[in-house]
């Protein structure tokens, strides 16, 4: 029996050339996936036009209709029809300028894909002369003004197959409103007007880069997000990364800028990612919004016709510079001025100093309190050799204060003499501290587990474990012995890309502390380990290693050793923390304000939670509706 199966699967066809219809067509798939996309390209172009004023109108989800308005210098009658040509475009014109492209679009495409999936017109007025349009390649006088309109009918018509792919007219008209808002937020001086089935959306009139994060981020992020700004040679990072404690479920709220572009790049992301493993605990995900610009020769945008991509000359040097601007904006502390009361970010010392010394000579007075005089408390004031002995909660008390707090209820109880005095004549209350002392005075502990303090914008809550747990962690990771661990070689097999990796990265391995050879083609030999993982590394050392070496291969640097390190020290701080339900004495409290007004992170436990809260005078005076 003769097999046909080849020429069925192989028939005789000739070489022939694809027609422009078709070209255009399979480009479309490309740079066209939904309604979004058209969205993003037209608005891109109407911002590389020099646009200031961007409207949006959309039906259907976009599906039916979407219109593009701008400002913008628009396009002469004489370049009209070469406009909507395949490849045909004003922002490159030789491979120098392609390989420093700095506008958001270059590739000549958007267009000619968009009208080749749907019915498109496009009206444009240059200034100074009349308005003409083009549509199925006819030009004629029109009226508009100034800049380039653009609309787009019955998306996907002619390729009914893609059609059916499409969402909901709901689910593509979000998606429309996302590329708004992207490109929205890199672009403060444009003004955005997004309207869907006549209904307005977006109205973002042209502000400041810190009014429009306001307008588009969540609450969450607003109210709780950290300001940076970070210069290398040829490099600057700005923006915004949120706190920890804001973090969300989902990574919805992660936006990532280069040179002005949307970019979805795993080396950014992991730089970022890399800053917050120390704070940021479980599936939780950061939310930031940042900027990067850098020189436009040494990052390829050429790289996915979407142009969400990029490709980085030196990507290992971007992520270390990327990963120590976002991890310094997040060790810094937000204290109260202990002299305004308004909140502000300030860099903390690297290590413990004395509050004495950092006090200067002559304080300015504290603000008159408009509310009556906190309750009276004598207050010890601690040294910095006592300090670190309060701190340590697993030695015996110091015996200066192992009575501080009255055990019995006899020795709380005040005759009735001594009240009628204390009311007759009130002793002035001690002043709030001066000097370096943002978290105020420590005066009680209530619930076994909370440290109330006073300072001059009212009320501050500690949560005593969580503050000490950071404390430590924090003097752990400073203190920790690098020292190795010799092993009995532990003999693994790697993958030709993972023994290629280690050949690369020898010298990066070694600082780990990772002692390694290659006994094999593919085989490697373990051989020493840092000390205080020679347990993890027992158990899965084979695990680790290929982890590390695959981070070296995709990001150019590895956080495995680092994040194992953590988990062991991180659950040697929350050991050695202080207990809930430990009764600590008002010098133990003030020694806890204290070091987490010197220590790095302190707003957050190791866990990623709070560590305290302000309450204002005025929140205070309104749970008891004091002025109404």
């Amino acid at each position: 029996m003769e097999d046909t199966t080849l020429e069925t699967r192989r028939p005789e066809r000739k070489i022939q050339e694809l027609s422009d219809q078709l070209i255009s067509q399979i480009a479309a798939g490309e740079v066209v996936e939904r309604p979004a996309s058209v969205v993003k390209e037209l608005v891109e172009n109407a911002i590389d036009a020099g646009a200031d004023s961007v409207e949006i109108r959309i039906e259907g989800g976009g599906i039916k209709r979407i219109v593009v308005s701008d400002n913008g210098c628009g396009i002469p009658k004489d370049q009209l029809a070469l406009a909507v040509k395949r490849h045909a475009t004003s922002k490159v014109s030789n491979l120098d300028e392609l390989e420093s492209v700095s506008s958001l679009g270059f590739r000549g495409e958007a267009l000619a894909s968009i009208a080749s999936v749907s019915d498109m017109k496009v009206i444009s007025r240059v200034a100074g002369e009349d308005a003409f349009s083009i549509a199925d390649g006819e030009i004629s006088a029109a009226s508009g003004n100034k800049g380039t309109r653009i609309e787009v009918v019955d998306l996907f018509y002619k390729t009914p197959a893609r059609r059916k792919f499409l969402k909901s007219e709901g689910t593509e008209a979000a998606h429309c409103q996302t590329v708004i808002e992207r490109i929205a937020l890199a672009y403060p001086e444009v003004a955005f007007l997004f309207v869907a089935n006549g209904k307005p959306i977006i109205n973002l009139p042209a502000s400041s880069i810190e009014e429009r994060l306001t307008r588009l981020m969540p609450r969450d992020f607003r109210d709780a997000h950290r300001a940076l700004d970070a210069k290398a040679p040829a490099l600057r990072l700005y923006g915004w990364v949120c706190l920890p404690t804001a973090a969300r479920s989902r990574a919805d709220c992660q936006y990532f800028y280069v040179n002005g572009r949307f970019v979805r790049d795993k080396v950014l992301s992991h730089g970022v990612r890399m800053a917050y493993q120390d704070v940021l605990h479980g599936s939780s995900q950061p939310s930031y919004c940042l900027f990067l610009q850098m020189d436009p020769h040494k990052v390829d945008v050429n790289v996915h016709p979407t142009k969400s991509e990029v490709r980085m000359r030196d990507s290992q040097a971007v992520h270390q510079f990327i990963f120590h601007a976002v991890e310094e904006a997040l060790a810094r502390t937000t204290i109260v001025d202990p002299f305004s009361g308004e909140i502000m970010d300030t860099a903390l010392p690297s290590s413990p100093r004395d509050a004495s010394a950092q006090a200067p000579a002559e304080a300015p007075a504290a603000p008159p309190s408009v509310n009556p005089p906190p309750f009276k408390y004598a207050q010890p004031k601690p040294s910095k050799a006592n300090t670190e002995a309060y701190l340590d909660f697993s030695s015996p008390r110091p015996k200066s204060f192992q009575n501080s707090f009255p055990t019995t209820i006899a020795a709380m109880k005040v005759d009735q003499a001594t009240l009628s005095a204390t009311h007759a004549a009130p002793t002035p209350a001690p002043e709030v501290p001066k000097g370096p002392q943002p978290l105020g005075r420590a005066v009680g502990q209530v619930c076994g587990t909370f440290i109330i303090a006073e300072n001059s914008a009212g009320m501050v809550l500690v949560d005593m474990h969580a503050a000490h747990e950071r404390i430590l962690y924090e003097r752990l990771k400073k203190s920790f012995d690098e020292r190795k661990m010799p092993l009995i070689p532990l003999v693994f097999t790697v993958t030709t890309e993972q023994m290629a990796t280690f050949e690369d990265a020898r010298e990066e391995l070694e600082q780990l502390g990772l002692e390694l050879s290659a006994v094999g083609p593919n085989q490697l030999s373990l051989r020493s380990v840092p000390q205080l993982m020679i347990n993890q590394i027992s158990q899965a050392g084979p695990t680790i290693v290929r982890e590390v070496l695959d981070d070296f291969r995709e990001y150019g640097k590895s956080t495995a050793m680092t994040e194992k390190r953590n988990e062991v020290l991180s659950r040697m701080a929350c050991h050695a923390a202080v207990r809930v339900n430990r009764i600590l004495t008002i010098e133990e409290m003030d020694a806890i304000l204290r070091q987490m007004e010197q220590t790095d992170r302190a707003d957050e436990c190791n866990h990623g939670r709070p560590t305290w809260v302000q309450l204002s005078a005025k929140e205070l005076d309104s749970f008891f509706m004091r002025g109404k």
